[in-house]
């Protein structure tokens, strides 16, 4: 808060205490110097006239002193703007210059060129361009005039100038007010210009700082993710591999519930660290041709388990003709966007039904133009809190939390997510009867029964005894792991337990794949896979190296490629999504195998 100034304030640097704007110090200084000058010529036009017996320049000279002490003293104390005072100090050099011309000089004498200069340079530095223009105009107007002209100014008769040696201290005084005008003023750019830099460096720091912060949340949620991710790729991973093994019957459900609560873990780790990568404008699609048919029927297996289990029932409908297409798209995404919205669904629903429904909206040559839907008999939302449901961490109401759970992060992702396929969540809802959330994506799409004319399907083989494969993975439980799914497709890998052993396996081993974990001890992924494809006469120079990570750096595919690397694996990882990668980077010969 700005300090009170007392009425009869004299000094200068009490006015500008709480003044920070070096610009504006710099008018208060121009204008006090200017008139503490023209004050102290005052004093000196006054004696002089006095002593000389000038009585007009006496009275004169004494009258701008008086008005000159009176603007001081509002000035100091803040009564009188500084734009006001400004004015009022031109409105009287103008005057000052017109009495000189047409009263007491009659002539343009250096006097009145100096109070001009003055008069233009304080126009200028006081107020504005608009004024400066305005005045220094009216200033030399009527020397212009008499220039161009050669008027004579003689109106008024029987006045004279001031008397030596008054003359010649006002002439002196003159000249350092227009001295010290510019400089107060370059003093004050220079101030300006240092305190620019200043803010400068310190915007450069604290820019530094925040990327060093996001640098640091990065690698901290790189970290967590590989933590987090790695013992659950096991857990998925074992269930997958029981589920598709002989069990006793009344494991069935048993299994069916652990892989759901792994699913549900994975998504809530998901949306959490996606969250920050749609927050730094950092994820990006991964497209695929996908059969979506497949894809949905795959997402509500485990969720239809879960709505029976609470006593819902569960309806699944897709349109028959999507069945014989598959779409360009990222299977992942698609899968957490439904994931998060069923889940929801079920969540909110106590009882009655949930049903999730695939249709055309439309088909052209090269496009397939889908509408994905969910519809419950839940809780629905009320107006007022649509927008709401659609905030980060945020659900309709605390109740709600508390009765329900949740991150309240399900929607955010999925709003975000479908912006990255061009597209918009869209809601219908009555408050005790349901909601409906849908969205529609256009696909580029192909038509499966064509491509199998001319591609065997790669699913239906499942055979990799064709490939000499070494993985580079430090958990024990996901050598185990990975060694069983790779026995299944007639492979037995070799193994290395981190980055050192990797490269020394490498020197004398031909492999035609490498998986290679990213975090490991001793060496890690990164520089494992740089030593590999050091030397260009290497055994494994040009063997495809693939990243095998439960890392979720938004830097990923730079950095593996940066490294050597041409592709990378997500933990926990579906079983099939290795088989396709694998086989596409070194395809069946089918021609070999007959």
């Amino acid at each position: 808060m700005p300090s009170k100034l007392p009425f009869f304030n004299w000094s200068l640097k009490k006015t500008l205490n709480d003044e920070t704007n070096h610009l504006l110090r710099a008018k208060y200084k121009i204008i006090f110097t200017v008139f503490i000058l023209f004050s102290l010529k005052g004093l000196l036009a006054f004696g002089s006239a006095v002593y000389n017996g000038q009585h007009f320049q006496a009275v004169r000279a004494l009258a701008f002193l008086v008005v000159y002490v009176l603007v001081i003293q509002g000035l100091l104390n803040k009564r009188l703007s500084l734009a006001s005072v400004a004015h009022a100090f031109i409105a009287g050099s103008l005057l000052l210059i017109y009495t000189n011309l047409f009263m007491t000089a009659k002539s343009v004498n250096i006097v009145t060129i100096q109070f001009i200069f003055t008069l233009i340079l304080c126009s200028f530095y006081l107020l504005n361009a608009k004024f400066g223009i305005i005045y220094s105009a009216l200033g030399i107007l009527p020397v212009m005039v008499s220039l161009l002209v050669g008027y004579k100014f003689s109106i008024f008769s029987g006045l004279s100038t001031l008397s030596s040696p008054g003359y010649e201290m006002v002439l002196v005084l003159n000249f350092i007010t227009i001295i010290f005008i510019p400089y107060l003023f370059y003093q004050a750019f220079c101030e300006t210009l240092d305190d620019k830099e200043k803010l400068n460096m310190e915007l450069q720091r604290a820019v530094e700082s925040a990327n060093k912060a996001v640098k640091m949340k990065s690698e901290f949620l790189s970290t967590m993710s590989h933590e987090l991710r790695t013992p659950l790729n096991t857990v998925i991973g074992t269930t997958d591999l029981l589920l598709s093994e002989a069990y006793a019957p009344h494991q069935k459900d048993n299994l069916k519930d652990l892989k759901f609560s792994a699913n549900c873990l994975l998504t809530i780790i998901n949306d959490i660290l996606d969250y920050n990568k749609l927050d730094s404008s950092k994820l990006n699609l991964e497209f695929i041709y996908t059969h979506l048919h497949q894809l949905l029927r795959e997402v509500s297996s485990g969720l239809a388990h879960q709505s029976k289990e609470k006593g819902l029932n569960f309806h699944l409908a897709i349109d028959e003709d999507i069945q014989g297409y598959e779409v360009l798209t990222d299977p992942t995404r698609i899968t957490q966007i439904m994931y998060n919205l069923i889940g929801n669904a079920i969540k909110f629903t106590p009882q009655g039904e949930v049903k999730v429904r695939l249709s055309v909206l439309s088909k052209t040559d090269d496009r397939l133009y889908l509408r994905f839907s969910v519809e419950d008999t839940g809780i629905g939302i009320d107006d007022s809190q649509r927008e709401a449901i659609f905030e980060p961490f945020n659900q309709a109401s605390t109740s709600i939390t508390r009765t329900f759970g949740g991150t309240g992060l399900g929607l955010s992702i999925v709003q975000r997510l479908l912006s990255l396929f061009d597209s918009k969540i869209n809601l219908t809802s009555k408050l005790g009867r349901g909601s409906v959330f849908y969205f529609d994506i256009n696909f580029s799409y192909r038509n499966r029964a064509a491509d199998a004319e001319t591609v065997v399907e790669v699913a239906t083989l499942k055979d990799l005894s064709d490939l000499k494969i070494m993985v580079a993975e430090d958990n024990m439980m996901n050598r185990v792991l990975v060694k069983k799914i790779f026995a299944k497709w007639n492979n037995d890998p070799v193994f290395a337990e981190d980055g050192q052993e990797a490269i020394e396996t490498a020197s004398f081993q031909k492999f035609d794949i490498i998986l290679m974990d990213l975090h490991m001890p001793r060496v890690d992924g990164y520089t494992a896979a740089k030593a590999i494809k050091a030397d260009a006469n290497a055994l494994n120079s040009e063997t495809a190296i693939v990243a095998f990570t439960a890392s979720i750096s938004p830097q990923i595919l730079a950095e593996v490629s940066e490294a050597g690397m041409c592709d990378y694996i997500y933990k926990p990882f579906n079983a099939e999504d290795i088989y396709r990668k694998l086989r596409n980077l070194r395809p069946l010969n089918f021609e070999e195998e007959a």
